[in-house]
């Protein structure tokens, strides 16, 4: 399955401009790697709080059988994006495969996905598959609700994965000496398709936009060694913003 997410991922004038907390624990967290999908999704005509409420509970009604899907949640815009995200955490590709094939046969399962188009309309023909690196763990955040900065990155001429390992391993030691405070942590997704556009996508996840800004404010002033690493090995584009929401979660329960 193939997702090209140009529109989906890039963030702020500067390439990490971020949001960082003091409550980093493990410094490996980089190596953590998840299998995680997005898929695109549109408001339809009857989207609202309430509406979004009952189509995430329902969701989660159909989906509960699928024990190896750990973590979902949704990206709505908040920059002028024309559409949002569904993303989902599984604990294996392989276990990913098994439900969709399930979940595409379900009588059930098709009939709440036709019916609830008037609320949120997500193409499931359009998935993205990405290799997720967890970057530092945050045991204050609030998985709930919170703000999303994103990045669409490309690697400058001669770099490799192997640079953006260690510029996280430099900067989790960056944050754990120069954080804010406020619960922050942020996480890289390489996607396995080799069509598309960028080579890797950094989403920063701040708990509010006040903090975010706290962050912007904290990088400007602290972060220019940091951010000299980071320019020398990637190139990133321009800012998106979102606003994020946990639809389940696995991994507290």
């Amino acid at each position: 399955m193939n997702l090209t997410i140009k529109s989906f991922l890039s963030i702020f004038t500067f390439i990490f401009v971020i949001s960082c907390s003091n409550t980093m624990e493990d410094n490996d967290a980089a190596q953590t790697v998840y299998f995680n999908q997005f898929i695109p999704c549109k408001a339809g005509p009857d989207y609202s709080a309430e509406t979004m409420e009952n189509f995430v509970a329902e969701w989660n009604e159909l989906v509960a059988v699928y024990d190896e899907m750990v973590w979902a949640g949704g990206y709505a815009p908040a920059s002028g994006q024309q559409g949002g995200w569904w993303e989902l955490q599984w604990s294996s590709k392989e276990a990913a495969d098994v439900a969709w094939e399930s979940w595409l046969s379900r009588e059930d399962a098709q009939e709440w996905d036709q019916s609830s188009n008037n609320v949120l309309e997500c193409d499931n023909t359009q998935v993205g598959d990405f290799d997720f690196h967890v970057g530092i763990n945050a045991p204050d955040f609030d998985w709930t609700s919170f703000a999303t900065a994103s990045l669409a990155c490309r690697f400058t001429e001669g770099s490799t994965q192997e640079d953006l390992m260690a510029d996280m391993a430099l900067f989790n030691e960056w944050v754990a000496d120069n954080g804010t405070g406020d619960p922050y942590t942020y996480g890289v997704y390489l996607p396995q398709a080799d069509t598309d556009p960028y080579d890797f996508y950094w989403l920063n996840w701040h708990q509010s936009f006040d903090s975010m800004e706290t962050g912007d404010i904290n990088w400007l002033e602290n972060g220019a060694d940091m951010q000299a690493v980071f320019d020398s090995h990637a190139v990133c584009d321009d800012p998106q913003l979102w606003n994020t929401a946990e639809f389940k979660n696995e991994l507290s329960s």
